[in-house]
């Protein structure tokens, strides 16, 4: 979901604000940190990826320009018409509660405030995280 504010919040399916992810950073005209991905994909990985394969354009674009085309969540909202993970009767689902629990601190995040969006809606959960100043990575 792209707000007003579209430089800041962009909101994925599972909760997440894509607007602060390195890769959708970076292909939104982020050039040095572009590089950089590109760089460790490299030094860690060892693959050599083309600057034109450091793209996404988040969870409601076309599969071939999102990041994670494989995303569990992206393809069961898709599959059930859904734009986003808490609009579904099943929320939270093994595969939101996996996600949660996969030990990054940000995915853990986003089930609470994903109940909160679907408590008060996206617009006012971005207002009321704007109002405590907590423009993060995640919701």
């Amino acid at each position: 979901m792209k707000t007003k504010n579209m430089g800041k919040w962009s909101i994925a399916v599972c909760g997440l604000n894509c607007a602060k992810c390195d890769i959708y950073s970076a292909s939104h005209g982020n050039e040095k940190l572009r590089d950089e991905i590109i760089e460790w994909f490299k030094k860690e990985r060892n693959e050599t990826i083309k600057p034109e394969q450091v793209r996404c354009e988040g969870c409601t674009s076309t599969l071939d320009a999102h990041w994670s085309s494989d995303c569990k969540m992206m393809l069961c909202a898709r599959k059930r018409g859904l734009q986003y993970c808490f609009q579904c009767e099943d929320f939270p689902c093994a595969n939101v509660n996996e996600f949660g629990s996969d030990g990054v601190s940000h995915h853990k995040r986003t089930i609470e405030n994903s109940k909160r969006m679907k408590e008060i809606g996206i617009e006012a959960w971005i207002n009321e995280q704007e109002r405590k100043g907590q423009c993060l990575f995640c919701p």
